[in-house]
């Protein structure tokens, strides 16, 4: 699993967002904990730095913080090293998330991953709600270099466009790139 953390913040303001006040906890924290109960060989964060005001927090959930030194590029070469990461590890699957969608639920994570394990290698399994496909997702191995030679900021929306979906409440999947995001998200 690789929760994607290395955004550069630019529309929420001069403020790293993930470091925003969010139910009692940083917002950079949230997915990380709502995951815990989820059972992964591999627990990763995806950061710029390695002290990410987040890192303890990261790391008391079991998180190892991997660097991306390219993360100014764009979400693309998070995704790449998260790939590369499940490459190294040899894993079988790899579910991607992001750190600033904390309304996720591990049930749901449940879900995205039960399916692609059905599915197996060739897995490409996508979050849906209202037609629009999102992140969480999980990926077969056999994706795996796909995704590791991503790079921009398009993430893995490519490999979306193929992707089982699995239906999601829209209020569930709030990406918060905004102020107006992030209070939509602490109303729902």
């Amino acid at each position: 699993m690789a929760v994607l953390a290395a955004g550069q913040s630019r529309r929420f303001g001069p403020d790293d967002k993930l470091t925003a006040s969010f139910r009692g906890k940083r917002l950079g924290e949230q997915a990380c904990h709502a995951l815990l109960g989820l059972d992964f060989a591999h627990r990763w964060v995806i950061a710029a730095r390695a002290d990410h005001p987040c890192a303890q927090s990261w790391q008391a959930d079991g998180f190892t913080i991997a660097v991306n030194a390219q993360a100014a590029a764009g979400m693309g070469t998070s995704v790449a090293l998260a790939a590369a990461l499940a490459l190294e590890a040899n894993a079988d699957g790899l579910l991607i998330a992001l750190a600033d969608m904390p309304l996720v639920s591990a049930d749901h994570c449940r879900a995205l991953i039960a399916r692609a394990a059905a599915t197996g290698p060739a897995a490409i399994v996508a979050s849906a709600a209202d037609g629009v496909r999102s992140p969480p997702a999980a990926f077969g191995r056999d994706h795996f270099a796909a995704l590791a030679a991503i790079t921009g900021d398009v993430g893995a929306r490519v490999l979306l466009r193929q992707a089982e979906l699995v239906a999601c409440a829209p209020e569930l999947l709030i990406d918060i790139d905004d102020e107006a995001a992030l209070n939509r998200a602490l109303q729902a």
